[in-house]
C-alpha cells in the first residue's frame, strides 16, 4: 500500500512539472479570464425579466378588515441594464408597501396605476423600464365594523364506497365563523354555507380543508374550515323480529305461525352492539287475506331505522288462522 501510494505520488509531481500540464493551466486562466468578461459585457447590455413582486399593506389599524382579498403578490415585467436586473431582481426579494393611511378613505383603499409605477421605480431603480403588470390598480374594500359569529351549515354529498356507510353528521371545524361587511349586509346574514362539494367512494373516516362560500358584500374569517367525514365499514347482523297483525275487525283474533321471523341487515361496527332490534316493525295485513291463494299472508317491513342497511327477510311469508270470538 505504501509503494502504491509513493508511486502515485511520484507520476503527480512528474505531471504537475510537465510543460503541457502548464499549457493547460495556463488555458483554464485564460478562459475563466474570458467567462468574466463576457459576464460583465453582458450585464452591461440591456435585459427583460418578469418577477413575482411582494405586496404589503401597513399602518393598518387593528379595527380594519379586508372584505376585497388583497394581493400577496402580482407579476411584472422589468426592462433594464443587466447589472440594474441582477441588482434590484434577483439579489433582492422585490416588494412594495402601501400605507393604509395615505391611500385609504371612506372604506375603500385605492392605489392607481401610476401609484404602482412609482413604487415600482422605487424597487427597481429609476432607469427601469416595467413593460407589464398583472394587475393595473387596486381598489380595495374594508370595514370597521366588529364581525358578527354565524353558524357554519356544511353543503357536501357524501357517496361512501361499497360496503361502507356515513356514520352520525358531518362536523365542521370550527363550527362557527366570524362574517365582516357592512351593518346592511351583516343583517341579512344568519349562517354561512361551505362550498358546494361531492366526495364519492370514501372507504375511511375523512378530514380535508374546504372554503367559506363566497358572500355577496361581506367576508368569513377564517375562509375556510376542516370537515370531518366519518365513515365506517358496514357489519352483517341477524334478528330475530316478532310480526304485528293489523286491520283485524273487533271480536277476531288472527294467528300467524311462526310470530317471528328472521331478519339480516348491515350495520355501521361502532353501532354493533346497539338494540336495534326492537326499532323493526314487521306487519301482515288482515286485509290481505281476500286476496290469498296460498294459506299464507306477506310479510312487509314498514318501519325500521335509517341507519339499517340492506334489511332483508329471510321469510317474506307466513301461515295464518282466523279465530272468531
Amino acid at each position: 500500500m505504501g509503494r502504491r501510494s509513493e508511486k502515485v505520488t511520484e507520476r503527480w509531481r512528474t505531471l504537475k512539472n510537465s510543460s503541457g500540464f502548464r499549457n493547460f493551466m495556463l488555458f483554464l486562466v485564460f478562459v475563466f479570464v474570458s467567462a468574466v468578461f463576457w459576464f460583465i459585457l453582458a450585464l452591461n447590455d440591456s435585459a427583460q425579466d418578469h418577477f413575482n413582486v411582494k405586496l404589503q399593506v401597513v399602518n393598518m389599524p387593528d379595527s380594519v378588515t379586508f372584505i376585497s382579498d388583497v394581493p400577496d403578490k402580482f407579476g411584472v415585467t422589468v426592462n433594464d441594464k443587466g447589472t440594474n436586473i441582477w441588482r434590484n431582481g434577483y439579489l433582492k426579494n422585490p416588494s412594495i408597501t402601501i400605507d393604509f393611511k395615505k391611500y385609504a378613505y371612506d372604506g375603500i383603499l385605492h392605489f392607481t396605476y401610476s401609484d404602482l409605477q412609482s413604487s415600482l421605480k422605487e424597487t427597481f431603480g429609476p432607469s427601469a423600464q416595467v413593460t407589464s403588470l398583472s394587475l393595473d390598480s387596486l381598489h380595495l374594500i374594508y370595514t370597521t365594523n366588529p364581525g358578527k359569529i354565524v353558524p357554519v351549515v356544511v353543503d357536501c354529498q357524501v357517496h361512501p364506497a361499497s360496503g361502507t356507510t356515513l356514520v352520525g353528521a358531518i362536523k365542521a371545524s370550527p363550527s362557527k365563523v366570524y362574517v365582516y361587511g357592512s351593518s346592511e349586509v351583516l343583517d341579512t346574514i344568519h349562517y354561512v354555507n361551505t362550498v358546494d362539494l361531492t366526495l364519492r367512494d370514501l372507504s375511511e373516516t375523512t378530514v380535508m380543508d374546504v372554503k367559506i362560500d363566497k358572500i355577496k358584500g361581506g367576508r368569513a374569517i377564517p375562509s375556510k374550515v376542516s370537515l370531518t367525514i366519518p365513515i365506517e365499514p358496514l357489519v352483517r347482523k341477524e334478528a330475530m323480529v316478532t310480526i304485528d297483525p293489523i286491520n283485524v275487525p273487533a271480536g277476531t283474533q288472527l294467528l300467524i305461525f311462526p310470530s317471528k321471523v328472521p331478519v339480516e341487515y348491515y350495520v355501521a361496527m361502532s353501532q354493533l352492539s346497539n338494540d336495534e332490534d326492537r326499532n323493526i316493525e314487521l306487519v301482515v295485513n288482515y286485509d290481505d287475506i281476500a286476496n290469498s291463494t296460498t294459506g299464507k299472508l306477506k310479510v312487509t317491513n314498514v318501519s325500521s331505522p335509517e341507519r339499517l342497511k340492506n334489511l332483508t327477510l329471510k321469510s317474506d311469508s307466513v301461515e295464518y288462522a282466523v279465530v272468531r270470538d
